[in-house]
């Protein structure tokens, strides 16, 4: 996806957020000044002189209502202390860069070298489809460092494997309290959420996962998956065109999945006569439909 869609995402924001709170207003603001930082510690250095400096533009162009509100000294740390925790959620490279310097943290192996000789040996198990004695050593790991992520997201997927998908959701919501943003748990976790049929939980977590990694097509295409079993076809549709734009640029071979999944959607609304939604939303999506 690319700039395209990142410039997309940034749009909405922006356009979606007229008339909101102030914290939210600055923290829109600070965007501008910090999108085209891609360190994580020049980022964390400029962040709040970004903040101070997009209060003051905030306020420049606010009502005299809006201004009251922070005249205090109180009012203007509680200001700047929620525009700097919301901060990530409407800045699209600030949350980038704080997920990929988290991810050096926790997806990689323990601090503890016994911790890493069970999960070693779990892998092994695991690779070869023992998944009993995989889930052994991958609880033995966990004993050795509780918040080692890499092992417990392995766990699950060693219950995920075995079908037993209680268990795994279980322990992706482990390794979801740890690290919020895991892109492999909260697939993993929206993947087992739809085989045990909640499909609430599962457009969730696909939605979460969409929010977290836009350029990442497996949101994207989870979401079209589950929102046709909804029946609601419009947003299917918009999912998994920008899922399959994200396949065929990537070149990856999944494209033949998404376009499986279309013309499944394709059948079904012309089975049901609404076959011009097709043809509205690849023009919206700007999608070329081959005869």
């Amino acid at each position: 996806m690319n700039k395209t869609l990142t410039l997309l995402f940034n749009i909405l924001i922006f356009s979606t957020l007229q008339g909101q709170t102030i914290p939210e207003k600055i923290a829109i603001n600070a965007c501008k000044y910090l999108d085209s930082i891609d360190d994580i510690n020049i980022l964390q250095d400029s962040i709040k002189g970004s903040i101070t400096k997009s209060m003051a533009d905030v306020m420049m162009k606010g009502t005299l209502e809006e201004r009251k509100q922070i005249t205090t000294v109180e009012g203007i740390r509680g200001t700047i202390k929620e525009a700097y925790d919301i901060l990530p959620s409407y800045c699209y490279n600030v949350r980038r860069l704080v997920i990929e310097n988290k991810k050096t943290k926790f997806y990689g192996l323990s601090g503890n070298l016994e911790a890493n000789k069970y999960f070693d040996k779990g892998n092994q198990y695991l690779e070869s489809g023992k998944f009993k004695k995989a889930i052994k050593e991958f609880k033995s790991a966990i004993k050795f460092d509780p918040n080692f992520v890499y092992a417990i997201d392995h766990l699950a997927i060693s219950y995920r494997r075995q079908e037993d998908y209680k268990s795994a959701v279980k322990y992706y919501k482990k390794s979801l309290e740890i690290f919020p943003e895991g892109n492999v748990a909260l697939l993993n976790i929206a993947v087992c959420y739809s085989n045990l049929t909640d499909d609430e939980n599962s457009i969730k977590n696909y939605a979460e996962l969409k929010f977290l990694y836009p350029n990442d097509p497996e949101g994207y295409f989870g979401l079209a998956k589950m929102l046709l079993i909804k029946e609601d076809y419009e947003n299917a549709l918009d999912n998994l065109f920008i899922a399959h734009r994200i396949y065929i640029e990537a070149n990856s071979e999944y494209q033949k999945d998404s376009q499986k999944l279309f013309e499944f959607i394709s059948a079904k609304l012309e089975e049901l006569g609404k076959s011009e939604m097709i043809e509205r939303k690849a023009k919206e999506n700007n999608i070329t439909i081959k005869g």
